[in-house]
Formats: structure tokens, C-alpha cells, sequence
């Protein structure tokens, strides 16, 4: 069938003859690109301007089950993967209807127009060892390649498949358990305040235990969010005594304060601020819960505020000292030195302090003069 006959609903379906497609993978395999793109652990294609296979390497080979790349030369991407779409119309991956809305089509696309770009696209095809077709989640990327004056596209494929069925299962785990939590804790402030006399006070503990184990579970959702760019901002008018005096009330009665003193600085500055009252009270609460651990019994954690210019910075400070090598390794997500499955707490108030609230995060620390902890916010808030 003549190729202005073949039809599009989006993009060209014209292709390269063999001779053509022989021509460019030996331009390709002349060079040291074989041998570099087998090095790579993620699936790479080279394709030509017609959006057809002119070289894959061993990761793809796998991904498609060939045993030579010469048995996919002039295949398309889709075609390559067996996409369920990529036969619906006789000029092949790229021209159907559905291939408007597809990400890697897409990607190739803007790789020819010399465009480097990265980009998401879902692809049924049929299973390799049968049994249906399977839905996959992919992260595409297209960089444009110039050898000896002829325009290829480097064509890379990750499969983050398993990445969207987590964060699914979450968003679901998080919504069902807080719901769940919600009712409990309504259940359990009737019972607080119907509860006789002798047992109010265990009625009260087992409530208060209740509110740290939800503000426990929204903490982790808060930070699976930031981490995957999803986290909401809420900006507010606050005030710098407000923020020191709730803290103070939140965390004196926690296990971690027990026989030890949260105080509030004598000489903390009242300022008038923008920002997101939940981040900054976890990033702080994370602070103070570090701090008061590190302090011995009988000893005092001091929380202050302080105004220069146009930032407000607020501190953490106990009289500890933090040795050497555990400084090096602070604001890194696993490390602890509080056991196995800890080290999310000086992580996560860098991550939200610096990526959400447009501030930084850092600390002192000294034999003679403690530690202390500080996040300097701007006043108008993050942009």
C-alpha cells in the first residue's frame, strides 16, 4: 500500500525502507553508542525520523523478548511493546485516535523537533506469557541525537508502574484508617465526658493516645506527599508568640518532656508572618521532640523567635552536643541513631521547611554551648 495512502489521525505514517533502516543501524553500531547504551540499566531505543527502531539495547531486547535487535528494526515503540492500539490502522503506532492522548508518541514527537523532554503514558498490551492484556505506567524520555548530520531520538522507557499502584494503595490506606480514626476518637469524646469519676483519668489517657497515634498517620501522609511533589500549601497569617506558646502547650506533657522543662525564651521577638501553620508546626515539633530526647533529666529546652530584615527564624535549643560523624549524616533520610525503621524526623523538617515554605533548616552544636535548631521562614511567606 503506498504510504500517502495509509491514513493518520495524528502522526506520519510514513516509514524508512530496509535498505534505509540497515543504512542507519550501521551508523549507529559504527559508533561507541552500542556499547554505552548497554551500560545503562533502564530500556533505550534509537530512532529515526520516521519514529522506527534503528537500535536497542539489552535492557529493551529483554523488555520485548528479541535476541537480536535486528529482529525489531523498523518497528515503532509501540509496535516494539505490543500496545494493543498499534495495529488498529494500517499505518501502525502513532496514527490512531488514541494515539493523540499517548504520552510516548508525544515524547518522540518533540525528540525530533529537537526538543529534550520527559513525559508519562499508559500502554495496554497483550501480557508476554499470555493471559490478557496488562496496563503499563511508564516515564518516557526523547533527547535528540545528531550523527553524521542525520536526526535520531534517544528514546529511554522507565516503568514506574509499581510507583502509581503505591501511591494508589495509600491515598486509599491513608483515607480508610483516618476515617476510621475520626469515628473512634468521636466515640471516645463521649466517653471522656460520660466516663465516672474513677475512670476519666484512663479515659482521657486512652484519648490523648488516640489523637498522637492520628497526628502520627497524617504525619506520615504529609511526607509521602511532599516527597512525590503533591503536598498542598496552605499560607496564613500567624503570629510568632501564638506559634511559640501553642508548641509549648502541645509537647510539656508528651513522654518526651517528662521531667524535663519547654520554655519559651525570655528574650523571643512577637513578629507578624505568612505561612502554612501545619508544615511549620510539624517542622518545629520535630525539633523540639530531637531536642528535648537529647536533654537530660532535670535539664530545659528553650523555643525562641527571632526578626531580622525580612525573615523571622525560630530555634530549638538543648544542652546537648551532637558528635562529629552523627552531624555529617543529620538530614539524611535513614539515618538515626535511635534504631532501625527511625530517621524521618531531621529529614522531613528540611524537606518541608526548604521545598514548601521557601526557608532553611540548619543547626549549631558544641560541648559548651548545646545545640540548637533553627528554620528561618520569610515574613510575606513561601511563593
Amino acid at each position: 500500500m503506498p504510504q500517502t495512502a495509509l491514513g493518520t489521525r495524528f502522526a506520519s505514517p510514513a516509514r524508512s525502507p530496509e535498505n534505509e533502516l540497515d543504512r542507519q543501524y550501521a551508523i549507529i553500531t559504527n559508533q561507541q553508542i552500542p556499547q554505552l547504551l548497554d551500560a545503562v540499566p533502564i530500556i533505550v531505543m534509537v530512532l529515526n525520523g520516521n519514529r522506527q527502531v534503528v537500535f536497542g539495547n539489552r535492557m529493551f531486547l529483554q523488555a520485548v523478548g528479541a535476541r537480536d535487535v535486528r529482529e525489531m528494526l523498523g518497528k515503532r515503540p509501540g509496535e516494539a511493546f505490543g500496545c494493543i492500539h498499534s495495529d488498529l490502522t494500517p499505518g501502525g503506532c502513532g496514527t490512531t485516535e488514541f494515539c493523540v492522548e499517548c504520552g510516548a508518541v508525544r515524547s518522540v514527537l518533540k525528540g525530533l523537533r529537537g526538543e529534550w523532554n520527559v513525559m508519562e503514558c499508559n500502554i495496554n498490551r497483550e501480557a508476554a506469557l499470555g493471559g490478557g492484556a496488562e496496563s503499563l505506567d511508564l516515564r518516557v524520555c526523547s533527547a535528540p541525537y545528531t550523527v553524521k548530520g542525520e536526526t535520531f531520538v534517544v528514546f529511554s522507557i522507565t516503568d514506574v508502574s509499581h510507583e502509581k499502584r503505591r501511591r494508589i494503595l495509600e491515598r486509599i490506606f491513608f483515607h480508610d484508617i483516618l476515617n476510621t480514626l475520626g469515628g473512634i476518637k468521636g466515640i471516645l469524646e463521649f466517653v471522656k465526658e460520660e466516663a465516672p469519676e474513677h475512670l476519666r483519668e484512663d479515659a482521657e489517657l486512652i484519648h490523648g493516645a488516640m489523637i498522637s497515634l492520628s497526628e502520627e498517620i497524617v504525619s506520615q501522609k504529609q511526607l509521602l506527599a511532599a516527597e512525590s511533589n503533591e503536598l498542598d500549601v496552605n499560607v496564613i497569617d500567624l503570629s510568632a508568640m501564638d506559634i511559640l506558646e501553642v508548641l509549648q502547650r502541645t509537647f510539656r506533657n508528651t513522654d518526651e518532656a517528662k521531667n524535663r522543662r519547654l520554655v519559651i525564651d525570655a528574650g523571643a521577638q512577637q513578629a507578624e508572618f505568612r505561612s502554612d501553620y501545619a508544615l511549620l508546626k510539624r517542622v518545629l515539633g520535630n525539633m523540639i521532640k530531637n531536642a528535648l530526647e537529647g536533654t537530660p533529666s532535670g535539664g530545659a529546652v528553650t523555643i525562641s523567635a527571632t526578626v531580622l530584615g525580612g525573615w523571622i527564624t525560630f530555634s530549638v535549643h538543648n544542652p546537648g552536643f551532637i558528635p562529629r560523624k552523627v552531624q555529617l549524616h543529620l538530614f539524611n533520610r535513614s539515618f538515626s541513631t535511635k534504631g532501625a525503621g527511625r530517621g524521618l524526623g531531621t529529614y522531613s523538617m528540611k524537606l518541608l521547611a526548604e521545598r514548601y515554605l521557601d526557608g532553611e533548616v540548619g543547626f549549631s552544636t558544641s560541648e559548651e554551648e548545646g545545640t540548637t535548631f533553627f528554620v528561618r521562614l520569610p515574613l510575606k511567606g513561601p511563593e
